[in-house]
């Protein structure tokens, strides 16, 4: 489209169309040879027209149902297969809880009072690692997985299998100090394994699996619809590539932010409201949460010494470095030592 054919149509024209149209047609005149311009110098030209624009949009509703789907989805139809990533082997065959873990399992439920419907819901299973899991939700059809770690198992430092405990793929030098340390975190007393499994059965109980997958959803749609908005009101599709390049990328990173506070919180929410579920159980059970999580705090020390890793801090918390994605277990920890003494408090004064 030539500039002198525009004014002739203009001159032809006027007295036929309003001054707004006039406008809108020169703006689109100036678009088209815009992109023109911009086809014979970049790839990216087809995505600035009305085409490319509602193919961009049919795909970023194609990858917002698939952040959801991707992060419920393994907790919910995929949750067999899920289970198997996690679950512990010995010699090539699932381990088996043995019947004292069941009962102690059974005593986690009963002391979080599940009902008879509930408890069809959540079943336990034996998981690799030194640490419980949780799988699923109890608010799905599909059901929810504790995971028991093997050292579960042992009664004393005698029963560990030390020849089959290993970490980061190497052998543990038990008469190191970290190896000491980690013998005796192994070694976990029956209340603080009803803790720890009460702990995981109350957070299945709770609809943190739901709200954690539509995070990613609702982060990516604001992402998106505030790009497009901008692109709109300022009309950016006019503008140079690298322009818009800027504003994606300003709109990323506050959209990555938005995901990554909305996820840590919602987190910490949940680990800190089920640490208040379990102290308002009784005294027996905040004291079983203090040392529930001193041994978890000892572990995480002793894996430190052992490989000379950073991955945990010299406390025992998790190091995340930049993000907070879950609570402290130091935490954690004076939670209960503090509820255990409000708690015997208040049972005087009564």
């Amino acid at each position: 489209v030539k500039t002198n054919h525009f004014r002739r149509f203009v001159i032809v024209c006027g007295n036929h169309i309003s001054s707004a149209q006039l406008i809108q047609f020169s703006i689109s005149v100036h678009r088209i040879q815009i992109i023109k311009k911009m086809g014979r110098s970049s790839r990216f030209a087809f995505f600035v027209t009305e085409a490319g624009r509602q193919w961009m949009f049919y795909g970023s509703t194609t990858l917002a149902v698939g952040l959801f789907a991707g992060h419920y989805m393994p907790h919910t139809v995929g949750i067999s297969y899920f289970k198997e990533f996690v679950q512990a082997y010995k010699h090539g065959q699932e381990r088996e809880l043995s019947e004292k873990i069941q009962k102690r399992f059974e005593r986690a439920v009963q002391l979080v009072d599940l009902s008879a419907f509930e408890k069809k819901f959540v079943k336990p299973f034996a998981v690799f690692g030194f640490d419980v899991f949780n799988a699923g939700s109890m608010k799905s059809r599909f059901g929810a997985l504790v995971g028991v770690p093997t050292n579960y198992e042992y009664d004393s430092v005698a029963d560990i299998e030390k020849q089959d405990v290993i970490i980061r793929g190497n052998k543990i030098d038990w008469n190191s100090e970290g190896g000491k340390l980690l013998e005796d975190c192994l070694v976990v007393s029956e209340d603080e394994q009803v803790f720890g499994m009460a702990r995981e059965i109350l957070t299945l109980n709770s609809h943190k699996r739901l709200i954690q997958s539509m995070i990613p959803t609702v982060s990516w749609v604001f992402t998106y619809s505030v790009a497009s908005l901008v692109n709109q009101r300022c009309n950016f599709y006019v503008r140079p590539f690298s322009l818009r390049c800027m504003l994606y990328a300003i709109c990323g990173f506050l959209g990555y932010g938005i995901y990554s506070f909305s996820t840590d919180m919602s987190e910490i929410y949940f680990d800190t409201s089920v640490d208040k579920e379990l102290a308002k159980l009784g005294p027996e059970v905040v004291d079983a949460g203090v040392r529930f999580y001193d041994k978890i705090l000892k572990k995480n020390v002793a894996i430190r010494k052992l490989t000379g890793d950073e991955y945990y801090t010299a406390k025992g918390n998790v190091n995340y470095m930049i993000r907070q994605k879950a609570a402290p277990l130091t935490v954690r920890k004076d939670f209960f030592v503090t509820g255990y003494k409000e708690f015997v408090g208040n049972a005087q004064k009564s």
